[in-house]
């Protein structure tokens, strides 16, 4: 029976096989500082903290592959840059969603130019007494002909008449900036 001990010793003592396990060390020892540096540098995009990316790096350098998997547990759901991203998306849709026009009334959803709210009739629009063109109801002044409006030029009546005496019309001095305007 051959002697285990003198294979063993013939197997090791081989040069061929002694660089191929130092070769394996040097690459097992390269793979644990790459683990180590892909520790620090995703906490680093994962966090604004300067000193919890080292920490993590100090976790793994210290428990090796456990480390890993518990900074992996414990790591941040979303970079910095995916957490922004997902900002502007957000801050993308509430823009759009309040460059919708809605009824200041009934909130419903109405187009740019509709002078009134299909819905429940409110006046979205007034029509500037001097050149005619649609303005918002609270302007006090035409962007277009610069015609400055006194009370009297807005008062609406329940039967969406516009008034024609400006004394009576002067006494509601708190006007809303839109009016319902009923059918009778």
């Amino acid at each position: 029976m051959p002697d285990l001990g003198v294979i063993w010793t013939q197997i090791t003592s081989n040069a061929l096989v002694q660089f191929s396990v130092r070769l394996v060390v040097v690459y097992v020892f390269f793979l644990y500082l790459a683990m180590v540096f892909w520790t620090v540098r995703d906490a680093q995009q994962r966090t604004e903290n300067p000193i919890m990316p080292y920490l993590a790096g100090l976790m793994v350098v210290v428990l090796n592959l456990l480390g890993l998997f518990l900074y992996l547990i414990v790591r941040p759901r979303e970079t910095l840059a995916e957490a922004y991203e997902r900002q502007l998306a957000e801050e993308s849709l509430l823009a759009e969603a309040e460059q919708r026009v809605v009824c200041p009334t009934c909130h419903e959803r109405v187009q740019e130019d509709y002078v009134l709210c299909p819905t429940c009739r409110t006046k979205l629009k007034r029509m500037c007494p001097s050149c005619a063109k649609l303005i918002r109801p609270e302007w006090s002044i035409c962007p277009y002909c610069a015609k400055d409006f006194d009370e009297r030029d807005w008062t609406v009546h329940a039967g969406g008449r516009v008034a024609a005496s400006g004394k009576a019309a002067t006494a509601t001095a708190s006007r809303e900036p839109t009016e319902r305007i009923t059918t009778t």
